[in-house]
């Protein structure tokens, strides 16, 4: 059966980086991929205007969704440089959960030390707790729960992770969705620092040649199945 599965990223280029090769996987089975970017990452040059980079990187991200099979990408254009979140930015979240029922959710690792990152971990898992049940007048759409909640290092590995799927036969789309990321990339490899992370995960843990790991924040349903 398909499943829908919702992917949170704090900037355009977040979810590639920590989960693109296992979305791939899960896309190739026929399962419904949707990436949710809080923000737009427009204040990641000091060169390149907010507005000019905003639509630089939400058509990057278009373009790497095509890459991956992803059906859909929410651009939620909350300032970039997060501070906190608000109870509206909670609501709007819920809404998204209650509409999309997804079994899957990935978001950034909850010992993320990156500010923004970590903030949008709180505000997902808040909004997660805030859909299950009958509260909040404001919101729309009847309660879930969401399954399974996978955590996706970016900016720190991951010291403790519990779950590791081999991408070996989905790599190569991971490297190409992060193509598409020019502005990013250009200036910094992460694109090649990446690949060489998913080696060493492959390796250190037998899964294959290359593979992502993931903090399990919640596990009803397990995904491979």
């Amino acid at each position: 059966m398909s499943k829908n599965i919702l992917s949170f990223g704090a900037h355009p280029d977040d979810i590639e980086l920590g989960c693109a090769a296992t979305e791939a996987s899960l896309i190739k089975k026929g399962h419904t991929v949707i990436h949710v970017y809080v923000t737009s990452g427009e204040a990641g040059s000091q060169t390149i205007s907010r507005n000019d980079l905003r639509k630089t990187r939400e058509s990057e991200a278009r373009e790497s969704a095509k890459v991956l099979g992803v059906k859909e990408v929410i651009f939620l254009r909350y300032p970039d440089g997060l501070t906190g979140f608000t109870e509206m930015m909670r609501i709007e979240i819920i809404n998204i959960i209650r509409k999309i029922r997804p079994e899957i959710i990935f978001v950034h690792e909850t010992n993320e030390t990156f500010p923004d990152h970590k903030i949008v971990n709180d505000l997902v898992l808040s909004a997660v707790a805030g859909a299950a049940g009958p509260w909040f007048q404001e919101t729309e759409g009847e309660p879930y729960s969401t399954p399974t909640i996978l955590g996706y290092e970016v900016w720190h590995p991951l010291n403790n992770f519990q779950f590791a799927v081999d991408i070996s036969d989905t790599i190569d789309l991971k490297m190409k969705a992060l193509s598409c990321y020019e502005s990013q990339i250009g200036p910094t490899k992460y694109d090649e620092a990446f690949k060489g992370l998913a080696r060493y995960r492959g390796v250190m843990t037998w899964k294959g040649k290359y593979a992502e790991v993931f903090e399990v924040i919640k596990s009803d349903n397990i995904l491979n199945k």
